[in-house]
């Protein structure tokens, strides 16, 4: 049995046109998937937690906080250079370290040493107990601010 020339012509039109829409389908479909993207990023992640998730409230993480703790002082010190840093930790270890670390971090592009004989100083009170007071004296610095939430504007001898 022969197939018309009518049907001949018409499935290879569907053919071709079902060969052309496939790249242009996905096409279609990495552009939509990238302008979302593009969406999701400009838009702030609380909106889409709150809106799809039902995340009413987002926890900062240590470094936000840090960086809220820091941000008054951040003001004062210099724009560039180098600052000390003190800490009442005296436990030393993984956590002391971090600490610094991200003082460091919070301050940049000031650089920031584990030294008191700079011009200013850091000073970083982690524990409840101490008095800021007597944390100044006993390092033979002067305090110029207290910040509070622990933190210290100090001024060093200067090497």
């Amino acid at each position: 049995m022969a197939v018309p020339a009518v049907v001949t012509s018409m499935l290879s039109s569907v053919l071709r046109w079902a060969a052309t829409a496939r790249p242009v389908a996905g096409i279609l479909f990495l552009l939509l998937v990238s302008l979302f993207s593009t969406v999701k990023l400009t838009k702030p992640t609380e909106q889409f937690a709150s809106r799809f998730a039902g995340i009413t409230e987002i926890a900062p993480d240590g470094i936000t906080l840090s960086e809220r703790r820091f941000s008054v002082l951040r003001t004062l010190l210099p724009r560039g250079g180098t600052v000390g840093y003190v800490t009442d930790d005296d436990m030393g270890g993984y956590t002391a370290y971090e600490r610094y670390l991200t003082v460091r971090y919070v301050l940049a592009p000031v650089l920031v040493e584990n030294d008191h004989r700079y011009a200013h100083v850091v000073g970083n009170i982690t524990q409840p107990k101490t008095d800021p007071a007597r944390f100044v004296l006993e390092r033979n610095l002067t305090l110029l601010k207290n910040l509070g939430d622990g933190v210290l504007l100090l001024e060093g001898a200067p090497r």
